[in-house]
Formats: structure tokens, C-alpha cells, sequence
């Protein structure tokens, strides 16, 4: 965060224009800073020099030319608060804030410099240290517009938004036309869940400034949010008009593009986020994503890849690519990919069922077994799981277990024709007619059709023998 006004630090120092005007642009730093060591500068003219490094945001040569000051002139509250101004805009915080506190041993009773030392410990964190600070400056002037602003701004940092809201809305009850004021207030309506005032606050934002970039993108993000994806990408569009280098702004429209399912325009996005941060694991992740649903397969396992050599212990990435490979039917791929997401990412249900599935596909069905067990460890009342469980255990011969399966699935949900399919299978498994029987009677009650919950016929019953017996779910 930049400090308070550079320009109150101007004084009229001693030099042939009355030490205004002059450029030091053509004259070597070097040589200024040895003459102001040897002591052949005046004190006038060394304020000079750093006044106008200062104001070209000079920061480096402006703070050499601030440590000869203060040593030469200790006792000046000014020269230690201007040092610790470029201290601060160098994220130098810990030796802003002695230089801060020195000049306020000097000069106890300025509110610009309290002001200034408040942001400072903003920016060390210390939000309680910041607030005294704004509040005894305020106690000081108590129209300092400046120092009602960034009490807004530490409480903002604190996660307190609505006592930000408060002050943000009192700067603006001062000036109405405060930009910044209205684009924290966006902020912090963002942050409290006030979709439609965020966006208000943002639209008077751009108002008053248009070429804010930021503010195009944070509104972009708030459409986003409400579901208005058209519009949130004409907003990153206006973003990026103004910084084509945006890098947040392609990867925030590539996900608007997504949920539009205009996958070949976000593939564009997040590659040109990739061009700009290469280093992004998340736009290589949605770029996998994107191109896995444009069914560019081969282009979502190389992007997929690359999210998971940046981030070796992201699960998702690992999901995704499994998710693709199974998609090419290259099973063993698959359930390597899942493997690992299970072992990174074990309480993630999707997890488990894909590795489920693959098993199941390959033939492992005591891996499957144990894969699904962690399925309804998760969900324990998922009906549908239950069935699967089912089924898998009447095809690795499990049929005790899948009997036990199959009537948690009917106590749970008791209108799902697959549940009393395989109860009935692995009855006639077990040679109990009677079992198989009634199941197939609730069967035929709730299906006379014969037909499973997504309306596909069921199989034919087998015997134990493995023939079948009576398409349709029924017996002789």
C-alpha cells in the first residue's frame, strides 16, 4: 500500500530556485550520494535529492539519501518519517516501523505521521496496533478523510465487514465521488454475501474510475457468483482491454466459459493464463477439465499431468487424469490414477467409486468390495451405493453379503427395482425359492415393467448353474 501524500514534504530548500524545479535525472546518483557522505551537500539539498527520488518512486536511491539524512540530522522527525515511508513501500515493514516510532519520539502529536505508521502495522499484520493508531489520529483530526479510510481498510484485513461497511460508508458520506471508498465497499459486500450491493458498489466504482482494471474483474467475479456468466465475461473482458496480461482475469473467464459449456473458448483462456503463469497448477487443472469435456483426451491427460508435476499431492489432478484415461478404456491407467487420489484424498467419495468401478470393469472384485466399503463408510445411508454393493458381491459370489446388501439398499430406498433384483439373484444363489420368490413378487409390484430405476430393462435371472431363467425378473 502506497503512503500518505509525498508532497506535504516539500519545503523551500536552499538551493539557486528556491528548491523547486530541479531535475536530477542527468546527474549521477553515485557521485550525489559521495558528496553528501563527505559532507559537500547541504542538508537543503539532500531533502532535494530524496524529495525527488521520492516522487519519481525512486525508492532505492530515495532511502540512501534518507540514512545520510537521519544521520545527519537525528533529531528530525521529518526526515525519519519520510524514511520510513520508502521503508514501507519497499516491504520493509519491521524497519519502517523503527523509523516510524523514532520520529514519533521526535513528535508525538502528528496525525500524518501516526497516519502513516498505522498503515505500516496494517501491513505487519498488527491490525489492533493500526487501529489505535487511525483512532488517535482521528481524536487528533478528526476530519482526516485518510486516516477514516484505512481504519476501513485494517478492519477490512481483519475479516471485520461490516464494521468496514460502516466506515467505508462514512468516507463517502465526506465524498461522495471517493473511488476507492466505493471500491472497497464492493469489497466488503463481496465478502458478507450482499451480491447486489457488491455490484452496485462496483458499477459506481468503474463510474468514477472506467480504466480500473480491478474493479472490472472483482465485478466479473461477483456476476460469476450470481449465476450471470454472460456478463461476468463481457466484465474480464473490459479487464482485460485495460491489462491484457491479466492473468487472473483469462483463468476467472475460462471458468465463466465453462459454465456455459463453450469449451474451446476456455481452453483458449486458461492457455493463455498458462502463457502468462506457467507456473499455475489450477489453470493446468481446468484446462485438463475443459479439455476432457471437449473430448480432447489426449490434450487433458498432458494438462493434467503437468497440474500434478507442479502439485505431486493434488488429488484432483490425479481424479481428473484417471477420469480421462477411463474414458480411452486404458483401465490400468485408470486405477493407477485412482489409487492414488484414494491414498492422497481418502474421504472423497468420488474417489472411491470411480476405483470401484475400474475394479469391477477389470475383474478385482475383492478390490472393488473393499473399495465400495469405503463408499459407504462415507455415505452409509446412500441407497444406490448399497445396490452396488450388491452387485458386486453377487458377482464375486458373495452371496450372503450380497443379500445383506441388497436389503440395507430396500430399507433405505424402498422403490429401486435393482435392490430386489439381486436380492432375488442371490436367493435363487442360495437355493432359497421362497426368498427369491417374494423378492421378485415386490419386484413385479414395483416394476411390472421390468425394468430397472433408469428405465433399462433388467437382466434375466440365472440359475446356479449360471443359465438363465426367465428374462424380465420372473419365475416358473
Amino acid at each position: 500500500m502506497s503512503f500518505y501524500d509525498y508532497d506535504d514534504f516539500q519545503d523551500d530548500w536552499d538551493d539557486p530556485d528556491g528548491g523547486k524545479g530541479r531535475n536530477f535525472s542527468d546527474m549521477n546518483t553515485s557521485d550525489l550520494l559521495d558528496a553528501a557522505r563527505q559532507g559537500s551537500l547541504s542538508i537543503d539539498t539532500i531533502e532535494e535529492i530524496a524529495g525527488w527520488h521520492l516522487e519519481k518512486q525512486n525508492f532505492d536511491d530515495a532511502l540512501k539519501f534518507l540514512e545520510i539524512l537521519t544521520e545527519r540530522t537525528p533529531y528530525s522527525a521529518e526526515a525519519w518519517e519520510r524514511k520510513g515511508m520508502v521503508l514501507n513501500n519497499l516491504g520493509r515493514y519491521d524497519q519502517a516501523l523503527t523509523a516510524f516510532e523514532q520520529a514519533e519520539g521526535l513528535n508525538p502529536a502528528d496525525p500524518d505521521l501516526l497516519l502513516n505508521k498505522g498503515i505500516t502495522l496494517d501491513n505487519l499484520g498488527d491490525v489492533e496496533g493500526a487501529l489505535r493508531c487511525f483512532d488517535t489520529a482521528l481524536a487528533m483530526e478528526p476530519d482526516n478523510d485518510e486516516a477514516l479510510f484505512n481504519k476501513g481498510i485494517a478492519l477490512e484485513h481483519a475479516g471485520a465487514y461490516h464494521e468496514a461497511i460502516r466506515i467505508f460508508e462514512e468516507v463517502i458520506d465526506r465524498e461522495a465521488e471517493h473511488k476507492d471508498a466505493w471500491y472497497e465497499l464492493g469489497y466488503c459486500h463481496d465478502f458478507s454475501d450482499n451480491l447486489e450491493e457488491s455490484l452496485r458498489c462496483y458499477d459506481r466504482a468503474i463510474d468514477l474510475a472506467p480504466f480500473n482494471a480491478n474493479a472490472w474483474y472483482n465485478r466479473g467475479i461477483i456476476l460469476n457468483r450470481m449465476g450471470a456468466w454472460r456478463r461476468a465475461i463481457d466484465s474480464y473482458d473490459y479487464a482485460l482491454a485495460i491489462d491484457e496480461e491479466f492473468a487472473s482475469a483469462w483463468y476467472n473467464r475460462g471458468n465463466s466459459c465453462v459454465s456455459l459449456r463453450w469449451f474451446p473458448e476456455a481452453i483458449d483462456c486458461f492457455r493463455r493464463t498458462i502463457e502468462l503463469e506457467p507456473g499455475d497448477m489450477h489453470a493446468w487443472h481446468n484446462l485438463g477439465n475443459a479439455c476432457e469435456e471437449a473430448e480432447r483426451y489426449r490434450d487433458a491427460i498432458e494438462a493434467y499431468t503437468r497440474a500434478v508435476t507442479l502439485a505431486p499431492h493434488n488429488a484432483d489432478s490425479l481424479f481428473g487424469r484417471g477420469s480421462t484415461f477411463e474414458a480411452l478404456r486404458d483401465y490400468d491407467s485408470a486405477l493407477r490414477d485412482y489409487t492414488a487420489a484414494a491414498r492422497l484424498a481418502p474421504e472423497t467419495l468420488a474417489i472411491w467409486y470411480a476405483k470401484a468401478d475400474i475394479e469391477f470393469e477389470l475383474g478385482r472384485l475383492d478390490e472393488a468390495i473393499a473399495s465400495f466399503s469405503n463408499v459407504l463408510r462415507l455415505e452409509p445411508r446412500n441407497a444406490t451405493a448399497w445396490v452396488d454393493f450388491a452387485e458386486i458381491n453377487l458377482e464375486a459370489g458373495k452371496y450372503e453379503e450380497c443379500v445383506l446388501a441388497a436389503q440395507r439398499a430396500v430399507e433405505l430406498g424402498d422403490r429401486l427395482p435393482e435392490a430386489y433384483f439381486f436380492l432375488a439373484q442371490a436367493h435363487l444363489f442360495r437355493s432359497d425359492d421362497a426368498g427369491a420368490r417374494e423378492a421378485l413378487d415386490r419386484l413385479q409390484h414395483i416394476a411390472p415393467d421390468g425394468k430397472d430405476s433408469d428405465g433399462n430393462p433388467l437382466p434375466a435371472l440365472r440359475s446356479d448353474h449360471g443359465f438363465p431363467l426367465i428374462p424380465g425378473g420372473t419365475l416358473r
